[in-house]
């Protein structure tokens, strides 16, 4: 019989930890595909990770009759802006202040939302309707078209600013830009 030493046990004993943590760690990136819970038949691929704000949706691979896989695209669903709840909060505060005529508390209120949420366009589209109510047409045109730079890809986001902006310049006097304003409004 050959007796083992103590340095070679402690080394197999390594190796048998070091085996045992890398099944109990994860599944090193393996995802394994989702079954179809619709009762298609199919599944589901599950999606890559994204940059932050981006959707990527799975692709649906169902069996076909000669047994290959065929790709159905699934339907994207228009999704709402995911916000904050103390920019929700703030947006609700700053729209109550500006009905009850507290301009300088509401412009308050959106400074702060602001600066949680730097490139949310709807606080530059009630920023821009407290100074468009406050009779400052240059700053409220400018506040909503910052608003249209963060709302690139939100259309329902994009035609308020831009009918915001047609009020504003009809309201400074400015009909032909106005026009110009609403046409692009009705544009997206």
């Amino acid at each position: 019989m050959v007796q083992v030493t103590t340095g070679y046990r402690a080394g197999v004993i390594g190796l048998v930890i070091l085996g045992l943590a890398g099944c109990v760690s994860g599944t090193g990136g393996y995802r394994p595909p989702v079954e179809d819970r619709a009762g298609q038949g199919g599944v589901v691929q599950p999606a890559e990770p994204a940059a932050a704000g981006v959707v990527v949706k799975p692709t649906v691979y169902r069996e076909s009759r000669t047994e290959q896989p065929v790709a159905v695209p699934v339907p994207t669903p228009v999704t709402a802006r995911v916000q904050n709840p103390a920019v929700i909060a703030l947006l609700d505060q700053a729209d109550r202040q500006k009905r009850n005529g507290a301009m300088y508390a509401a412009e308050s209120s959106l400074e702060r939302a602001q600066r949680i949420a730097p490139r949310d366009p709807e606080i530059y589209y009630q920023w821009a309707d407290v100074r468009r109510l406050e009779g400052q047409w240059s700053q409220a045109e400018q506040l909503a078209l910052k608003g249209t730079n963060m709302a690139i890809g939100d259309v329902i986001m994009l035609r308020r600013l831009w009918l915001l902006i047609a009020d504003v310049r009809a309201s400074a006097g400015n009909r032909s830009g106005a026009q110009q304003a609403k046409n692009k409004a009705f544009s997206y």
